[in-house]
């Protein structure tokens, strides 16, 4: 059955990051969960004042918002959303997922995807728990990363139990934390690239090409802008 039938609630992803700057890893992973979870499309969402995290090689909200318009334009189930940017203040997802909840009609559901790495600190985010209120969560980890599929789950289980919710129980499939009155938390494999967005600042720093990990438009733009040198 496809994603987009009329019998299914829409399915919307909501990818948030930095995005310092957006990469082709980015996109993959993205590809994975929209096909591994029959999502109708996924907004990527740049955060213009991250509270967790504070770099002199931060790019602007705004050139990380035009990277990522430039990097997706051509993907039709992808888009970019300024609301981070637009809303004054620190950029707290409590805040972005309440907004979205708003924009969307009542039947549809809301997606949360994050890496394994931000879920581990979750805790510490706003309003934490009153995240699962209103999205699913799609934790995204390499299947052959530094941490085996079966320790990410036991790590995960006892993330959401002891920090989100006790009721929290591994599903009968065992790849997914189900709970009686909160969002689902999913656990999803994706294809690893072997690339991250500090890699890139890096190679930028040392003269070298960055153009087999950021699409065209965005080494481009990097280029002309002067940015991470």
């Amino acid at each position: 059955m496809s994603a987009l039938s009329h019998d299914r609630p829409l399915r919307v992803g909501l990818f948030g990051g930095t995005f310092n700057p957006i990469h082709c890893g980015h996109a993959q992973v993205a590809k994975d969960v929209l096909q591994r979870y029959r999502l109708a499309s996924i907004c990527f969402i740049p955060s213009a004042l991250p509270p967790h995290k504070t770099s002199e090689s931060l790019a602007t909200a705004m050139d990380r918002y035009e990277m990522a318009c430039k990097a997706l334009r051509d993907e039709p189930a992808f888009s970019v959303s300024d609301i981070e940017i637009e809303r004054s203040g620190p950029s707290f997802t409590i805040d972005t997922l309440r907004n979205f909840k708003a924009l969307q009609p009542d039947a549809a559901q809301l997606f949360f995807i994050v890496g394994m790495d931000a879920f581990q600190e979750i805790h510490t985010w706003k309003s934490f728990r009153q995240l699962f209120d209103l999205a699913a969560f799609i934790v995204m980890a390499r299947p052959h990363g530094p941490m085996p599929a079966a320790e990410m789950k036991e790590l995960t289980v006892q993330l959401a139990r002891e920090r989100i919710s006790a009721a929290y129980t591994l599903s009968a499939s065992g790849d997914a934390l189900v709970h009686p009155e909160k969002r689902t938390i999913y656990l999803a494999p994706v294809r690893p690239v072997d690339i991250s967005s500090s890699r890139i600042r890096e190679m930028i720093r040392q003269g070298k090409s960055i153009r087999k990990w950021v699409a065209p438009a965005v080494a481009a733009y990097i280029e002309k802008k002067g940015l991470y040198r």
